[in-house]
């Protein structure tokens, strides 16, 4: 009996043995290539390289058996490789190809590849065979190298990653004084922006003039203009994910710059043997200067960054990331103000990350994080005579994550994690007062919160030719106890010839507001949780596009037309007051947008000729039934056209130029219409009141201009040097940066020699920036 048994255990066992080997044949007497990819030089990953796996030789007509791409780590898995002699292929549009021979048996192959910039005078592989692995990386996503930055014009030489990432089809800059990321239709605060996995409030300096980051500390900058996949939340826009440097393995480098509004200066290189370190620092001086021209009537105003991040190596699958950013910018009133009046406005913000990455095995990646953010501003105005102005507010968050990715087969890269924010804010409830007032009544409210998410992805490869992401991202609010699932759905499918059918579907939520004073972002606009009144902002939507390259991949084209629908957004209502100590809740109405267009981008990626041309024909609009009568309205950044021209060229050895042409459709703007005399007014002037038309119901003229760059490379005591020359809005365009009605009396003598004349209104404008050269000095080490 007992024989019968282990003979029926036998059968069974072997039964599931043959069953197992049929369905999934891949893993049959098979085994895993896996391994992280890196620059020769500097040591640091190398983010979206392709993998391919040939069975024989790598020649034109010969496709690969399988492949992968290296995830933002720079890891890479091609699970379940059948026993034989390989060719495996690294390559990226901006690398030398890297070829291996791999000779599979039983045991997994482990790999640390080092891959060569393009302009290396290395050998190079010469690879004829096409790209027939196409590229699954998420749709409407972009991705910028910060050398690319470095070459695009300014305004006093100071390059920035934000002003370049406003050239891109679908995203708008509100204003010549705006820095912020205007994408499809959606508001600043709707994008999540992530320095090295951590979220950043508030990425601008004064006024939005600058951002917060400085691209010489920055390693890679992708951003997703709509319907992420599922390990992205918190945001119903788009999502902006940039990696710091982690610092050179050969020796101690660095490189700096000088320009006419700021300094920076960034050291990289190894602590040990196994480990790394950079840090980055910039200071706008115009507080030392104005105190070395003994100018004691301007306001004082300076801002820094600081960057740093140390890479440790725990062991052959273990490293320890420890990175931080913090910025400040500082503004006070003249230091002799002779009205007596004073102000000052303080902001900053504050991130560290500790992260442990752990390669589990070689289909499983893992990483960890503890998260600390702080955002915070302080206001305060006192004009002789008036009430003072006074105002504080910020953000505090810790924050835990845990991320896996695992590759069980070939066909198959599942993503899962958990992410947990504790919130603490402080929400100004009193923006003006007098000494009357209580003084508990000038404390900003404290609010604490947790936001709680899961997610799960899995990028399928489910015929040789369609790829599809599906995902599902779970989010608990507690604040206002709000739960909900959003589905994510993307698709790729290869048309053949280098085509590409792409579209995606995302329904996103976010469980904190930013209310806005004015159409430019300020300081004191508050970042607001959601409650039991204030819903969470949500968004569904649509992406639908192709993609081509040609010339041996030099140019890729592309195409993409979306759609999203925006809900339980805020705004301040039309009666609210400045000077008021209700609740915020109480000042603000709900209402609905919707957003719309189609992109149209060329972009060269390789050569002495790079850059891009860009349109976009948009539509964006409001509807709220407390504002504007009811009636739907524009907001400012509507642009129904936007054109942009990004290129650099080299024009030898020593000089290279940059330029960008950009045209838009004028802003829209309210106008009065009318106007009547104030009988109620008992002082000598007339004062008339205005009559104003629907909300945002006119148009400025079109926006353009051109701006230049001549960059010279020289070397002086053998190190190299890069001098900047700027020329900002060359045949000097005077775009108005607003409009407004004023009224001058306007006469002339009559033939008694009186002088007669009337009240003439005058609709002028205001133009910020006419041409403008600048220069600045970059420099190596």
């Amino acid at each position: 009996m007992l024989e019968k048994c282990q003979r029926l255990k036998g059968s069974i066992v072997a039964l599931y043995v043959i069953l197992f080997g049929f369905l999934f044949p891949e893993l049959a007497i098979s085994s895993d290539i896996s391994g992280t990819v890196k620059e020769e030089k500097s040591g640091e990953y190398i983010i979206n390289a392709t993998v391919a796996l040939y069975k024989d030789s790598i020649y034109k007509g010969v496709k690969p058996v399988t492949g992968a791409y290296t995830n933002k780590f720079g890891f890479f898995s091609i699970p379940n490789v059948k026993a034989g002699k390989y060719k495996l292929l690294f390559s990226r549009v901006d690398k030398n190809p890297t070829v291996y021979d791999i000779n599979m048996e039983t045991e997994d192959i482990s790999l640390a590849v080092e891959m060569t910039d393009k302009n290396s005078q290395t050998e190079t592989v010469v690879v004829e065979a096409k790209r027939e692995i196409k590229s699954t990386r998420t749709i409407s996503s972009v991705e910028i190298r910060p050398e690319f930055v470095s070459k695009m014009p300014s305004i006093g030489g100071e390059t920035d990653i934000f002003r370049t990432l406003q050239l891109l089809p679908g995203v708008q800059q509100n204003s010549e004084l705006s820095s912020g990321l205007y994408v499809r239709g959606g508001s600043p605060d709707q994008n999540l922006t992530l320095l090295d996995g951590v979220i950043v409030y508030n990425p601008s300096h004064l006024g939005g003039f600058l951002s917060s980051f400085n691209s010489d500390a920055i390693r890679n900058i992708n951003l997703i203009k709509g319907a992420y996949p599922a390990e992205y939340g918190g945001r119903i826009s788009s999502v902006l994910d940039m990696s710091m440097k982690e610092g050179t393995k050969e020796k101690i480098t660095g490189q700096g710059g000088v320009s006419m509004i700021s300094s920076r200066l960034t050291v990289e290189g190894p602590l040990s043997e196994n480990s790394t370190f950079m840090i980055s620092g910039r200071r706008m001086y115009l507080d030392l200067l104005l105190a070395f021209a003994n100018e004691d009537e301007a306001p004082q105003y300076y801002f820094y960054d600081l960057n740093a991040k140390t890479n440790i190596q725990l062991g052959k699958n273990d490293r320890l990331f420890i990175s931080g950013y913090f910025g400040s910018d500082v503004l006070n009133a003249p230091e002799d103000d002779y009205d007596d009046d004073d102000f000052s406005i303080d902001w900053g913000n504050q991130t560290a990350n500790i992260r442990w990455l752990h390669i589990a095995s070689p289909k499983l990646f893992t990483n960890f994080s503890l998260i600390y953010t702080k955002y915070n501003f302080k206001s305060k105005l006192e004009e002789k005579g008036k009430s003072p102005f006074q105002t504080q507010s910020g953000i505090e968050d810790f924050m835990f994550k845990a991320e896996a990715e695992y590759f069980p087969t070939k066909n198959h890269n599942i993503k899962s994690g958990i992410e947990a924010i504790y919130h603490k804010f402080k929400i100004n409830t009193l923006e003006g007062f007098d000494e009357s007032i209580d003084e508990i009544f000038r404390e900003p409210r404290n609010i604490n919160s947790t936001d709680i998410s899961l997610y799960l992805q899995d990028e399928w490869k489910a015929t040789d030719n369609f790829t599809t992401n599906l995902g599902l991202r779970a989010n608990y609010f507690t604040s206002g106890g709000y739960f909900n699932v959003e589905p994510r759905f993307s698709g790729t499918y290869d048309l053949g010839g280098q085509n590409i059918l792409k579209g995606a579907l995302a329904w996103c939520h976010q469980p904190m507001h930013l209310l806005l004073r004015s159409e430019i972002t300020l300081p004191t606009d508050a970042w607001m949780p959601v409650n039991d009144k204030v819903k969470p902002a949500d968004s569904w939507q649509a992406v639908l596009g192709y993609q081509t390259t040609f010339f041996n991949q030099e140019y890729l084209f592309s195409v993409e037309a979306y759609y999203k629908q925006m809900n339980n957004i805020y705004e301040y209502a039309d009666t609210t007051k400045v000077f008021s100590t209700k609740n915020i809740e109480d000042q603000i109405v709900d209402g609905t947008g919707k957003a719309y267009g189609v992109e149209i981008f060329l972009n060269k990626q390789i050569g002495k000729l790079s850059g891009w041309v860009g349109y976009t024909l948009a539509w964006t609009k409001r509807y709220f039934d407390d504002l504007n009568n009811s009636e739907p309205f524009y907001p400012r950044y509507d642009r129904r056209h936007d054109v942009s021209v990004v290129l650099t060229y080299e024009l030898g050895e020593s000089w290279e130029l940059g330029l960008t042409w950009v045209y838009g459709t004028g802003q829209a703007f309210t106008l009065p219409t009318g106007r009547y005399l104030n009988t109620n007014n008992d002082s000598y002037y007339y004062d008339y009141d205005y009559v104003y038309s629907k909300k945002n119901e006119y148009r400025m003229p079109a926006y353009h201009k051109l701006d230049l760059n001549f960059m010279y490379k020289y070397e002086w005591f053998g190190l190299p040097f890069e001098l900047s020359i700027n020329l900002y809005n060359v045949y000097n365009r005077r775009n108005p940066f607003a409009i407004y009605l004023d009224t001058e009396y306007v006469g002339t003598y009559d033939k008694n020699g009186n002088y007669v004349g009337q009240d003439v209104t005058k609709l002028k404008s205001i133009t910020l920036f006419p041409f403008i050269p600048s220069f600045g000095l970059s420099f190596k080490f």
